[in-house]
């Protein structure tokens, strides 16, 4: 029931309450006067006796008569007449009861009665008594009163009647009318279907609500457009660019996602072009204009993308120099047309640059398959934008799925180069080329990395996009041309080192390869460093000054690629080159192609003027072959001859499996004591002991300024033991702490905090021996605690902790029980010292052998260590010069060191009894042999020294 029914209702009840009690309070009234009525009669009868009975002359027989008359006719219950001196009592009637009290009030019983009692005396006075009339209470009500009573009853329900049902209806009507007509009006406030004219239509109790409704609507419908508009802004800055309008990166990823999601979605391609010179054109032209420039652009694209790809096809700007089309159901034909036709349009709407010619695009397409990740995708599309950058080229870089491993952006790389340059990763990947005819023209060496996340090695196309990216082709094309002049101590002919162009555009690059250059003049002269034809266009300034550098160190400059950029040909008379080199689809479409023979003419013309050779490679076909040979062309292929790239001799099979035992050669008479002039007691003379006090005061001098500088030495070393301390115990806590935060991250996070703990480790282990309080107060920082130790342990825990830093293959060969006499951390430190040297300066494919044993002679047996390496090895005049206090070759300023390694190995070595020798044989690799005493010789040489000295 509703609400307005039930009020309905309870007026209906109330208004009946209120009915009947008014009906009830009147029926009692009544009732009260009735008795009152019959109580007046009573009285008035016994009044009337009384009255009779004392004017009158009547004796006690006329009472009865008179008593009987007035009960019979007043219908009386009881009349009684009592006479006082006598007693006599005269009754007419009887009652149903006793009588009540005898002073006429009510007396209640099974039936109330009215008693009215009056007293006499008879005008003689002969009598004297009292008249009583009883009679019950007769509830009688009037006959009107009740008809009238009834009449109001129903009148009164009759009208609530009448008046609920009238109620009713008029509710349903305005449930029916007006008020669904409100509520569907309030329902649709602030849309289209509020009546503007709804008040004309109420009663007009309701025309007020009405005529305010309407205007809340008017003001909902404002705010909800303005709303509206505020959201289509935001939503049109948050998925659009300001610039071209055309969707921004977070449209972009949601299209990407819903495209390939398994439901719904579709395969398809996705092209990304990048505008390189992006900050040299904001640098150039003024904002606005570049703007323009951007959205007619972008404008001409999306028509071309629509017209080619349909409806479905989308033009997005994911950053300000980063564009993407997405092709969602355009099969491949279609889509490598539809991007060569947009690569031209972008071709056409370049922008002359002041530093190097037009503005360039890098174009990338790759497909993608419904159920494939997002993440996948994106990583294939970047490391295809790198190598497109790379190779300073327009065409379309075709981006397929990888089978190998996936580095994931930018952070990964970094920290690959990064851990590949500080740890010596790289190594050269060497490809002989030959001629038709089978002579041999130069070896092309490729930067190859090994890492340790890698089952394979990677190749310089998969990581110099990257490292030009970062900013570290520099570097690593500085180790490729090091590694390549290692390589030419040890190898004949020429080889080739490519550089890549952004290294030429890197500070210090030129100087630091002027430096390397200058340092080795024999290997310069083997060396030729090629680039591609793009940067006689795009850095004409930085190739000038290569080849002016290579002219001065005696090293030769290749063009590669000069048919992908013709326009390079104006530019190759400024420049000092060796040779031209030209391939790829245009060598391979040459026969069917007249253009490109005759720009094959025109390069052999170039080349014959230069008076330099022209190489062409990438020819397959017969008849390609002997066009190119008949246009003067040298072929290029890669050589079978697996010999050539063997060194001249393994020099190392050639070494004695152990070093020879020490001999006694009189070394040990350089460590016994001095002695001092003795004197047979005679007295010094007088003009000595002048220059003796003289000799005095100056030795106590000097000794009191050793003593300060001991002092002050001690006091460092003091405070460096401290101030170490606390950063090495916060580096090992955080790094704790990290490993218990990121447990389970991943492998690569888990490899790098393991690294870092291994580092901290050995760096507190080495503080707490090297530099321990006791050893400070006695000023034995480096003093040796020799203890006899199983050699072949030492080093296979040395290298177990080295091998996990380190991508050459460590092989350690150990005799089965190897005794030593030494300091272990001493002697680890000398070990791992000759083991990093092996590393830094041999190939990443090479291993680094450690052999350990025991050599016997005429005083006992000998331990030793032999580190093996495979590096570029050392020159005669070098071997021994390595070993001197900050000593650094020159071949090697470009490898990090300080020149004081070798220096204190060796002094370690010597401190211990030992020696650490070199055997090395340059271009092959070098030696290093550490030999210590064993127990037995060393408890022997004491017990001889202990003999001498007494």
């Amino acid at each position: 029931m509703s609400i307005s029914r039930r009020l309905f209702l309870s007026v209906v009840l109330l208004a009946g309450l209120l009915v009947i009690g008014t009906q009830a309070a009147g029926l009692a009234a009544n009732y009260r006067a009735s008795v009152e009525r019959q109580k007046r009669h009573v009285e008035t009868a016994a009044a009337s006796l009384a009255w009779v009975l004392s004017q009158s002359h009547t004796t006690p027989a006329q009472w009865q008569t008179l008593a009987t008359d007035l009960q019979r006719h007043g219908g009386y219950a009881l009349v009684r007449i009592q006479e006082h001196y006598t007693g006599r009592m005269i009754e007419a009637g009887q009652l149903s009861e006793a009588p009540a009290r005898a002073d006429g009030s009510l007396q209640q019983g099974r039936a109330s009665q009215i008693v009215a009692t009056r007293t006499f005396r008879s005008a003689d006075g002969t009598y004297v008594g009292s008249v009583a009339v009883y009679n019950p209470v007769i509830p009688i009500l009037e006959a009107p009163f009740l008809t009238e009573s009834v009449a109001q009853l129903v009148l009164i329900v009759a009208g609530l009647l009448i008046w609920y049902s009238y109620m009713s209806r008029l509710h349903d009507r305005l449930q029916r009318g007006p008020l669904k007509r409100l509520a569907h009006n309030l329902a649709h406030i602030g849309q289209a279907g509020v009546d503007p004219k709804l008040a004309e239509g109420l009663p007009r109790e309701l025309q007020p609500l009405g005529t305010a409704l309407v205007q809340s609507h008017q003001r909902v419908h404002d705010q909800l457009r303005q709303q509206r508009a505020r959201i289509d802004a935001l939503e049109n800055e948050t998925y659009h660019d300001p610039v071209t309008r055309l969707p921004n990166r977070k449209f972009f990823n949601e299209s990407l996602r819903r495209a390939v999601q398994r439901d719904g979605g579709v395969d398809g391609h996705l092209l990304i072009f990048r505008q390189r010179d992006m900050a040299e054109i904001n640098r150039q032209m003024k904002r606005e204009a570049t703007d323009q420039w951007l959205r007619l652009a972008c404008a001409q694209l999306s028509k071309t993308i629509k017209e080619q790809a349909g409806a479905g096809a989308v033009l997005v700007r994911i950053n300000g120099s980063d564009f993407a089309a997405l092709l969602p159901g355009l099969p491949s034909p279609r889509a490598a047309v539809l991007a060569e036709r947009l690569r031209r349009e972008l071709r056409v709407l370049r922008l002359p640059l002041r530093t190097h010619g037009w503005c360039r695009w890098a174009m990338v397409l790759t497909p993608y398959t419904v159920g494939e990740q997002v993440s996948d995708i994106l990583a294939r599309l970047d490391h295809a934008l790198m190598r497109a950058e790379i190779a300073e080229s327009d065409e379309v870089e075709p981006a397929f799925s990888q089978t190998g491993n996936r580095i994931d952006g930018e952070y990964g790389w970094q920290d690959i180069l990064t851990r590949a340059l500080e740890q010596h990763r790289f190594f050269l990947t060497l490809y002989p080329r030959q001629d038709a005819e089978g002579q041999v023209l130069h070896t092309e060496a490729q930067l190859t990395l090994r890492d340790q996340d890698s089952p394979e090695p990677l190749h310089a196309q998969l990581f110099m996009p990257p490292a030009a990216r970062l900013g570290l082709s520099a570097d690593c094309d500085i180790q490729a041309i090091r590694m390549s002049m290692d390589q030419l101590v040890a190898r004949d002919g020429d080889m080739v080192v490519r550089v890549s162009l952004p290294s030429l555009e890197q500070a210090h690059f030129l100087k630091r390869l002027e430096d390397v250059l200058r340092d080795r003049p024999e290997q310069a002269g083997h060396l030729i460093i090629e680039i591609d034809a793009h940067g006689l266009v795009d850095y004409f300034h930085n190739v000038q000054a290569l080849c002016e550098i290579a002219a001065r160190t005696g090293v030769r400059v290749g063009v590669r690629r000069l048919s992908e950029q013709f326009a390079a040909l104006e530019r190759l008379h400024q420049l000092p080159l060796a040779y031209l080199k030209i391939g790829g689809s245009f060598v391979q479409g040459i026969t069917r192609s007249p253009g490109n023979q005759q720009l094959a003419d025109t390069v052999i013309q170039v080349a014959r003027t230069l008076d330099i050779p022209a190489y062409a490679e990438d020819a397959e076909e017969p008849v390609a072959r002997e066009l190119l040979q008949a246009i003067g062309f040298r072929l290029m292929q890669e050589t079978d001859n697996a010999d050539f790239l063997a060194p001249r001799h393994n020099w190392i099979a050639d070494l004695p499996a152990a070093p020879a035992a020490a001999e006694d050669n009189g070394d040990t008479a350089a460590h016994a004591p001095t002695r001092t002039r003795a004197t047979d007691g005679r007295p010094w003379p007088p003009h000595e002991l002048g220059m003796q006090r003289k000799r005095q005061e100056q030795s106590d001098r000097r000794l009191a300024e050793v003593a300060r500088a001991l002092e002050a030495q001690r006091q460092v070393h003091a405070l460096l033991s401290h101030e170490l301390r606390t950063p090495a115990a916060t580096i090992s806590a955080a790094a704790q702490s990290l490993e218990i935060i990121l447990a389970g991250s991943g492998q690569e996070v888990d490899s790098r905090l393991a690294r870092i703990r291994r580092a901290v480790t050995r760096m507190i282990e080495l503080m707490n021996q090297v530099l321990s309080p006791e050893r400070l107060r006695r000023d034995q920082a480096l003093t040796l605690r020799p203890e006899p130790i199983e050699l072949g342990e030492l080093a296979r825990d040395t290298v177990e902790g080295m091998r996990l830093d380190t991508a050459h293959p460590l092989v350690l060969n150990a005799e089965a029980a190897v005794p030593a006499w030494c300091d272990p951390l001493l002697t680890a430190l000398v070990l791992r010292n000759l083991i990093h040297n092996a590393v830094k300066y041999s190939p990443a494919d090479q291993p680094v052998h450690i052999d350990v044993g025991l050599s016997y002679g005429a005083h006992g047996a000998t331990a030793w260590v032999a580190v093996t390496d495979h590096g570029p090895g050392i020159s005669d005049d070098e071997s021994q010069r390595i070993f001197e206090e900050h000593y650094r070759r020159a071949a090697h300023r470009e490898t990090p060191g300080s020149g004081l390694g070798l220096h204190l190995a060796r002094q370690i070595c010597q401190s211990q009894d030992g020696t650490l020798t070199v055997q090395t044989q340059l271009g092959q690799g070098a030696r290093f042999v550490m030999t210590l005493p064993t127990p037995g010789q060393a408890y022997t040489d004491g017990g001889n020294a202990q003999a001498a000295n007494t």
